[in-house]
């Protein structure tokens, strides 16, 4: 993941876009020559979009009828030994 240059918060930070002033300019400098940072980076990236995805289709109704039974998606998509089929 980042190694030990320690880089990694400042990774979630910036991937998130909330990294800002000398502290984003000197990760861009890191991240230049930090193959294993930029590496997580696009992990994190990716991670972001799946989360930004996911957050705006939260609003556009569920097909696992948790709207129903006032459980998130999440929850209603388990299939724990506590759910009945």
């Amino acid at each position: 993941m980042g190694g030990n240059c320690g880089y990694q918060i400042d990774l979630g930070v910036y991937a998130l876009g909330q990294l800002t002033g000398p502290e984003a300019a000197d990760l861009r400098a890191h991240l230049s020559r930090c193959e294993l940072c930029r590496t997580e980076l696009s992990e994190l990236q990716g991670v972001v979009r799946v989360l930004t995805r996911t957050r705006r289709s939260a609003g556009r109704g569920s097909r696992t009828g948790a709207s129903v039974r006032r459980l998130s998606g999440a929850c209603a998509a388990s299939r724990g030994p506590w759910r009945s089929a």
